[in-house]
């Protein structure tokens, strides 16, 4: 996936693996056609050499070709699966790389299907427990899967007490709905201590021109 993408413009950049995932993370496009040929990203050099300057319209080809490859072999796997006149609502992408701009339009045009990034705030509510700055961080689409499948092994809890009520065991032996409230809480408190993320202090400014 995103990783694939950046080897990508290590490669055909000729640029170090830190300075490949900045350009992607910042000025990358998944449709080339859709950027000026006359902009131009300046990386800076590394121990005194010259800066390198790259196409912002040929970096989106880099990752274009990357993109497309990656689409397709999806949009395989879904005809395979016998889904494709099934999925009503279209593609719903997820994950760090679904960031990159332009790319529901790419995927869209691959799979004539509807495409759409997939947001997890819907299912977050703010509590006192997460920290603001957390909770917005929490509504990336980096984290949709992880808090679909912890949403998920939730109801699972809650199903599997309805179903020992609707068995007529004894109410003190029914303690999984507690248990994921309380696993709940606890993800809670890792999110908001653990949330940490590497940030640069290099502005966007000192890349482009």
């Amino acid at each position: 996936g995103g990783n694939s993408v950046t080897e990508d413009i290590r490669e055909g950049c000729s640029v170090m693996r830190n300075q490949a995932e900045l350009l992607k993370t910042r000025f990358g496009s998944a449709l080339a056609e859709e950027n000026k040929e006359n902009e131009i990203i300046c990386v800076p050099g590394l121990r005194g050499r010259e800066p390198k300057e790259i196409s912002v319209k040929n970096l989106a080809f880099v990752i274009q070709a990357r993109m497309e490859e990656i689409i397709e072999h999806v949009y395989y796997e879904i005809k395979s699966s016998g889904y494709e006149k099934k999925l009503i609502a279209g593609i719903v992408i997820t994950g760090g790389g679904a960031q990159l701009k332009h790319l529901p339009q790419l995927v869209e045009y691959v799979t004539g299907l509807d495409s759409r990034v997939g947001y997890p705030n819907e299912h977050l509510a703010k509590n006192d427990v997460l920290p603001k700055q957390t909770y917005d961080e929490l509504k990336s689409p980096m984290f949709a899967t992880g808090i679909g499948l912890l949403i998920k092994g939730i109801q699972k809890a809650e199903q599997i007490e309805e179903s020992g009520r609707r068995a007529g065991l004894p109410e003190e032996k029914i303690q999984v709905a507690e248990k994921s409230k309380k696993s709940l809480g606890l993800f809670e408190k890792i999110l908001a201590s653990g949330a940490k993320f590497i940030k640069d202090d290099i502005k966007d400014e000192d890349y482009i021109r």
